[in-house]
């Protein structure tokens, strides 16, 4: 690790939250509750992201949290920050989650559009179904099937395929990975129809799910996220 990275012994780990819309509170109670389980102990700085000059290089990770992508994707446009967003996003010493809206604004492709579509960064491997699940009033938890077993240590589990309490808000889905450099992380049954669907998944240094997992007493996902930082500071 660079000097500036080590305080007293411990990694310093700053994570940046787009605050634009969301549940951005609930992921910084959820950051600093998965920062005290991490089995080696990290120095954690969480700071708001509205502007391009505040994607400050220097800041380890970034989550972009649920909300109405379009939304984020028009206020991104009107104050200049899509290009620095992307470029940050882009940056391989840096590790992004999306969650929800964020999955949507990292896909190359999106379906069930609003009209005249919207902008994305298009930097993730994937197409997504907004809305996939239907509308607010089909809101929805489940249990939420992991599909990888880098998650084991995250998730204290001791088999390869168990569950997380996935809470879906107007939730997006994937529909098809398009590189293999894409990994499943999981999926969950469609309420509607009981087919298997792609909800979770991870490209390099980029994370999306389309679930809320900063709604659930259960922080694994957040430590799972610290964990790919602070792997990639050690690198």
């Amino acid at each position: 690790m660079p000097p500036g990275d080590l305080k007293s012994g411990v990694a310093i780990v700053t994570v940046g939250l787009l605050e634009i819309q969301g549940a951005f509170l609930e992921h910084r109670v959820a950051l600093q509750k998965a920062a005290r389980l991490l089995s080696k102990p990290i120095d954690l700085h969480l700071v708001e992201v509205r502007t391009a000059e505040q994607l400050r290089p220097e800041m380890d990770a970034l989550i972009i949290p649920g909300g109405e992508s379009t939304t984020i994707s028009i206020y991104l446009k009107r104050n200049s920050m899509e290009e620095p967003l992307r470029h940050w996003v882009q940056n391989p010493d840096h590790v992004t989650w999306g969650t929800c809206a964020g999955m949507i604004l990292l896909s190359k492709l999106t379906e069930n559009q609003k009209q005249g579509g919207q902008s994305s960064l298009a930097v993730m491997d994937i197409d997504v179904s907004r809305n996939y699940f239907g509308r607010q009033v089909q809101s929805f938890e489940a249990d939420v099937r992991m599909s990888d077993s880098s998650l084991n240590k995250a998730f204290k589990k001791d088999t390869f395929q168990d569950t997380f309490p996935g809470v879906f808000i107007r939730a997006p889905a994937i529909l098809e990975l398009l590189s293999d450099d894409v990994k499943v992380l999981a999926t969950v049954s469609d309420p509607n129809t009981g087919a298997e669907v792609i909800v979770a998944a991870q490209q390099d240094n980029m994370i999306s799910t389309a679930f809320h997992p900063e709604l659930s007493e259960d922080c694994a996902w957040h430590v799972y996220f610290l964990e790919q930082i602070v792997n990639k500071k050690a690198t």
